[in-house]
């Protein structure tokens, strides 16, 4: 299974991703995840990138091209979130997976508005503590996801690969909608999170 989640800062992107990924044995590649490793490592790649995310700006196309690249010929498929962020990191993706001979199964997309991702961010940033979660950098992100990223989701819509979710829903009903979305589009349905309160879970 390989599925691509789309959607702005503070979509629940990666909380959807790690749950579809453990339930169902899929390796989760998370490119913020990466990057924010190398920088807590004081690696080159965090030396390089560190400066770019703390202004809430993309890391350059070909760096993250080269990052994932190994990750995704995995057996086992993948849950990406956080890549592409631009058409041309989406046509790179694209030309990856012809060479593999493996293509996306799904892309799911999860809307959430402005108003939405900046408060969840800034309760993100009170919780956490994060750089980037600074409300000017998060401004800065939601612009550029506006800017480069939207043209991403509308190629992926013209392809018919595009699923939509109420990303604004409570986490246990936005994964049953992905649920439901990867159920049509691949014929399984992930089982709930024993975790989350089955009386929360429902389609959207």
């Amino acid at each position: 299974m390989r599925i691509l989640i789309l959607g702005p800062q503070g979509s629940g992107k990666g909380t959807q991703a790690k749950r579809i990924a453990a339930l169902h044995d899929v390796p989760h590649v998370a490119t913020g995840d990466i990057l924010r490793s190398a920088i807590a490592q004081g690696s080159d790649l965090g030396k390089r990138v560190e400066p770019i995310l703390e202004r809430g700006d993309l890391v350059p196309d070909d760096l993250m091209v080269d990052l994932i690249r190994e990750r995704l010929a995995d057996e086992h498929g993948f849950v990406l979130d956080g890549f592409p962020r631009t058409v041309p990191q989406a046509e790179a993706l694209n030309a990856m997976l012809e060479e593999i001979e493996k293509p996306l199964d799904i892309v799911l997309l999860l809307n959430v508005s402005d108003v939405v991702a900046l408060e969840r961010l800034l309760d993100r940033r009170a919780e956490e503590g994060r750089a980037d979660d600074a409300p000017e950098v998060i401004l800065n992100r939601l612009r550029l996801y506006h800017g480069l990223t939207e043209p991403v989701v509308e190629r992926y819509r013209l392809d018919g690969m595009l699923l939509a979710v109420d990303g604004e829903q409570t986490v246990d009903e936005v994964f049953s909608a992905v649920q439901d979305a990867l159920g049509k589009v691949v014929g399984v349905r992930l089982q709930p999170d024993p975790d989350s309160d089955p009386e929360t879970v429902k389609s959207a």
